[in-house]
């Protein structure tokens, strides 16, 4: 490899080469705090019926308070959630910079991502079986056909965002990483509580679950960790 080649390989970003958040610290406390929440929210959604009326209240006001245009707004911000299109967007993405740069780190993370969140969103809703805000039965582990509980799209809003914002990272700017990481998952909250897909609580469970994976998905040192040479490929 000749000086100039060398210089351009170095000029050109890397993948994974820039955080996107501040590397999640060793410490476990917040992430400690977030299962405790949800255990709370869950415990509380079982046994203290006065959580219950205020997910009937919320349901009700937003079925009160809906005009056209803003219910389609609502939608739209409901779909940036999509399980699938966020796996296809992730997958194409963290694919183009794995030939980009010979190396499987982006795919590695990108397809961690789905297999977490399945195992842990969908084995949850299957288990508390709650039904949706006009369909199936509010109340938890009702046997209801419809499964709910957490919201599968607010925490897609987390954790799909996350990754996208540290498969770009060596190409946005920090101000355009934060928009990328975090928005989607406030106007997904929003859209899909709002539209009546999803209860409140619905929607708090699946952020919090969210950013519990999120934040384990940042403690792995994906630009260093060390990988077979045949997965990573990368000029060094």
């Amino acid at each position: 490899m000749t000086g100039e080649t060398r210089e351009r390989a170095r000029a050109r970003p890397r993948p994974l080469g820039v955080p996107a958040l501040t590397p999640v610290p060793r410490g476990w406390w917040f992430d400690g705090l977030l299962v405790a929440a949800f255990a709370v929210l869950t415990a509380a959604l079982v046994w203290w019926a006065p959580l219950l009326r205020v997910d009937i209240a919320v349901r009700d006001w937003c079925d009160a308070h809906r005009p056209a245009p803003v219910y389609v707004l609502m939608r739209a911000f409901d779909y940036l959630g999509q399980g699938g299109g966020l796996i296809v967007v992730t997958m194409l993405v963290s694919g183009w910079l794995a030939w980009c740069h010979r190396t499987a780190r982006p795919i590695i993370l990108a397809g961690l991502a789905p297999i977490i969140s399945t195992l842990l969103i969908v084995g949850l809703k299957r288990w508390t079986s709650r039904g949706a805000p006009h369909q199936g039965s509010l109340r938890m582990f009702s046997h209801s056909p419809q499964v709910e509980y957490p919201s599968g799209h607010v925490s897609n809003g987390i954790v799909f965002y996350v990754v996208l914002a540290v498969l770009l990272a060596p190409y946005l700017a920090v101000p355009a990483r934060r928009v990328v990481q975090w928005l989607p998952g406030v106007l997904i909250f929003i859209g899909t509580t709002y539209s009546s897909y999803h209860w409140l609580t619905d929607s708090i469970g699946g952020y919090l679950l969210g950013l519990l994976i999120a934040r384990l998905l940042l403690r792995v040192p994906w630009r260093t960790v060390p990988l077979p040479r045949r997965l990573d490929r990368s000029p060094p």
